[in-house]
């Protein structure tokens, strides 16, 4: 089992990386979301996106405008659903005992609640052990959150998120993942 999830792990870098997905600084691929489209994929390369129970429910788009550098991910509701995210996985084992943090330039003027990063630590099974969220409420032009985790030890998968909760639209941008000193350091 392991074997076929690392060759389809291996396949799907492959496929991300013969579209123009370029690493980005920091931990995180298209984390400047500039990288050509996925065709065939809402989500842009080297994401995913998931929404709460109806897969129609956002609409996620590469867009730009809004005062933004280039392009951003901009995550839309469409129908009446709680939430929505694009995510990366990285191996948790690499930064277990380090902590991490996760920071998004947020455009969200049409927000009905709020949209930030958050950090989800994932143990054997898929069983969640921490996880944190730093979420900005509605608000003019591009504002940063950021959010920061220690990475416990029994770490399998950390996912890096961008989330939006509520209504309305929110824009993506800049999106930086890296380890980050101790606190106390």
């Amino acid at each position: 089992m392991k074997a076929r999830s690392r060759a389809a792990a291996i396949a799907f870098l492959a496929a991300i990386a013969a579209v123009g997905a370029q690493a980005s600084p920091g931990l995180l691929l298209n984390a400047d979301f500039e990288a050509g489209a996925v065709p065939g994929r809402a989500c842009p390369a080297s994401w995913s996106c998931s929404q709460h129970s109806d897969p129609h429910a956002f609409a996620f788009e590469l867009s730009s405008g809004a005062g933004a550098r280039g392009r951003f991910l901009k995550v839309t509701r469409v129908k009446p659903e709680p939430w929505a995210m694009a995510v990366q996985a990285l191996p948790g084992a690499d930064f277990a005992g380090k902590r991490l943090s996760l920071s998004v330039a947020v455009h969200g003027e049409a927000l009905e609640w709020a949209a930030g990063p958050m950090i989800v630590l994932h143990g054997p099974g898929g069983r969640i052990l921490a996880h944190r969220k730093s979420l900005l409420k509605r608000g003019e032009g591009w504002r940063r959150a950021t959010v920061e985790i220690e990475v416990v030890p029994g770490t399998e998968r950390v996912e890096c998120a961008l989330i939006i909760e509520g209504g309305g639209s929110a824009g993506f941008d800049d999106v930086e993942a890296a380890v980050a000193p101790r606190a106390g350091a």
